[in-house]
């Protein structure tokens, strides 16, 4: 786990502290707006819908991920994976007419090669065993199904340690966050061909207009520089081989 994190990281101490803050979860991301709801709209931009696909949100926390999925593609079959007690209760009270399944991240419920898409969104650092987690999902995936997925980089436990200090939002419990270098040989090694890298949210704090069209300006130029690594939110883009 993090060296800026006491205690143990299990799967309990995870769903422990999740269920801890779902109450307050909404309400402290709304308060980062632009940059918390960028891995929504920068996750639209390579899932690749069409009408009819079965898509797995893992770890769906409150919902907020399927009224983008919807928005992007009203025609899909979606269902949400969250081992939150507390966080898929707001999930089904704010998205009753969407499916929600509780479960852990490595022991998904749901049959072989039955999903067209899975979408992920900074989950692998909160799973104890990483390559559990990917098999898992490489499993649930079809033939040439896509995976979308977002993480932290590594560098960016200073700025957790620092925001967890100031409590100033909920906090990221029990981690571990990977180097991308890191995170693309488990891809490889769990089947997964990586069709795209890219680092996103170089400026993750400041006036709106330098946090959303000043990182696009950045994040247009950088990537494939050292400097695409600085970016608080690491997105893979991966396919499973036929």
């Amino acid at each position: 786990m993090s060296i800026f994190q006491r205690g143990e990281f299990t799967i309990e101490s995870v769903r422990a502290h999740w269920n801890k803050v779902a109450m307050v979860y909404d309400g402290w991301n709304k308060a980062y707006d632009t940059t918390h709801f960028q891995r929504f709209v920068e996750a639209m931009k390579h899932i690749q819908l069409a009408s009819g696909m079965r898509v797995l949100d893992v770890w769906s926390r409150t919902g907020n991920a399927s009224r983008y999925l919807f928005e992007t593609c009203p025609e899909i079959e979606y269902t949400g994976l969250e081992p939150s007690e507390e966080m898929i209760r707001l999930a089904r009270q704010k998205y009753p007419q969407r499916s929600f399944a509780e479960g852990w991240m490595t022991a998904l419920p749901f049959p072989s090669a039955y999903f067209d898409r899975v979408i992920s969104l900074e989950t692998l650092e909160h799973v104890p065993i990483p390559a559990q987690f990917l098999l898992e999902i490489r499993r649930v995936i079809k033939p040439g199904g896509r995976l979308v997925m977002s993480l932290p980089p590594a560098y960016a436990e200073w700025m957790t340690a620092l925001v967890d200090g100031l409590k100033v939002n909920h906090g990221e419990g029990p981690h571990r966050f990977l180097p991308s270098g890191e995170v693309k040989q488990l891809l490889r090694q769990c089947g997964f061909r990586l069709l795209l890298h890219r680092g996103t949210v170089l400026i993750p704090a400041g006036p709106t207009f330098l946090r959303g069209k000043g990182n696009q300006w950045l994040e247009s130029h950088v990537q494939g520089t050292f400097l695409a690594e600085m970016g608080i939110r690491q997105f893979y883009v991966c396919e499973v081989a036929s």
